[in-house]
């Protein structure tokens, strides 16, 4: 066999191995040196007087757990208790208003069903609701006699308010 030693051949196996590599090297170089940040002014002051600048504080979650917590804490502690008669009274009343809490909620979502029905929105599980019986009244009587359950409802719940507020018991004891 012969050697192939054409000028052409030679130069192109030169360029391949050689040039274009060294190209893309310079031009990734030129590129990663064209995303390094400049100095800003605020920064070449802190940086050409060590002495003045101040170390920052770096925060990890060791630091911020304590201190979160605490406040969590302060925030949430309980009212003082009540003594006597009325630590009884509003652990009743405070069972009460557990009892009236969930039925007002069930109430609210019922009415906004039906609001949602009555403007046209369909709920998608139409047929997923077994459990529901059926209402021959017309929705805006619904709506009324749901009104009407809610506002009993609240009204219960502001009578309990007042009775403990009556009594001297804090809001928060009844929470």
């Amino acid at each position: 066999m012969l050697l192939n030693t054409s000028p052409g051949r030679c130069l192109s196996g030169l360029f391949s191995r050689i040039v274009f590599p060294a190209c893309l090297f310079l031009g990734g170089a030129a590129i990663a040196s064209g995303q390094q940040p400049t100095d800003t002014p605020s920064s070449t002051a802190t940086s050409s007087n060590p002495a003045n600048a101040k170390p920052k504080k770096v925060w990890t979650n060791d630091d911020v757990a304590p201190a979160s917590a605490s406040v969590v804490a302060k925030a949430a502690s309980p009212a003082p208790p009540a003594t006597g008669a009325n630590a009884h009274l509003a652990v009743q009343l405070r069972g009460k208003l557990e009892k009236l809490q969930p039925q007002l909620q069930g109430l609210d979502t019922q009415l906004d069903e039906l609001k949602r029905f009555q403007a046209g929105e369909l709920s998608g599980d139409a047929g997923r609701q077994l459990h529901k019986r059926y209402s021959s009244a017309p929705i805006p009587e619904q709506i009324a006699k749901l009104e009407e359950k809610r506002n009993h409802l609240q009204d219960q719940i502001e009578a309990i308010y007042e009775q403990a507020r009556k009594k001297g018991i804090l809001p928060g004891q009844l929470r």
